[in-house]
């Protein structure tokens, strides 16, 4: 997997008073103005960078590996209180994202608010079942044995999952959950009539 797969993305909100300067101690390599609400634009230093205007959208990135900034200067030179968001990241950024890349990466880290799948329990037996249809909209899911079974239940990624091939083993009351495949789930039982819930969003 690449270095530009694995960067993880953490969005901080800041409050500045009119002419107000504040240090922030960020252990970051990437740095990016997502929202200023404020008329002029706010100045920043980064380190110990002269203070320079900064633009929504203004991205800085420390290019050198393994290399991080410690912390940034905001400055609001605005009449009022104004309220500023930004994106920091303390993996190598290789591309220039943008703005709206940024939000659908914060979408997907903060959750979703609807679109979930989910319904009465499954009734799991000897012969394997789907628990899940394919989702390529599917961000995460989970299945849980349910407390009085007393039996076992198998999870694969397709019918041939048995008692000896399987990516999850649930004795009663156990989960299992993934946010990394978006394909079918299916199920078998060590013994018939195992219940099984089930959700993904």
């Amino acid at each position: 997997m690449s270095k530009t797969q694995e960067i993880k993305y953490i969005l901080r909100a800041l409050v500045l008073e009119a002419d107000e300067r504040k240090r922030v101690h960020e252990i970051a390599s990437f740095f990016m103005l997502k929202s200023n609400s404020g008329d002029s634009d706010i100045k920043i230093s980064i380190d110990n960078d002269p203070l320079s205007d900064c633009p929504v959208g203004y991205q800085y990135n420390e290019r050198k590996e393994d290399s991080c900034f410690s912390h940034i200067d905001f400055m609001n030179p605005n009449v009022g209180q104004v309220t500023i968001e930004y994106v920091m990241s303390i993996g190598l950024v290789q591309s220039s994202p943008t703005i709206s890349g940024i939000e659908n990466i914060l979408e997907e880290m903060q959750g979703l608010t609807s679109g979930e799948i989910w319904g009465t329990e499954k009734t799991i037996g000897v012969a394997a079942a789907v628990v899940m249809a394919v989702n390529t909209s599917r961000h995460s899911g989970s299945v849980q044995a349910k407390s009085t079974n007393n039996g076992k239940i198998y999870i694969g990624y397709d019918n041939s999952v048995v008692s000896t091939k399987w990516i999850a083993e649930l004795q009663a009351g156990q989960s299992y959950s993934f946010d990394d495949w978006r394909g079918t789930i299916f199920a078998i039982a060590s013994a018939a009539g195992q219940l099984l819930g089930y959700g993904e969003h």
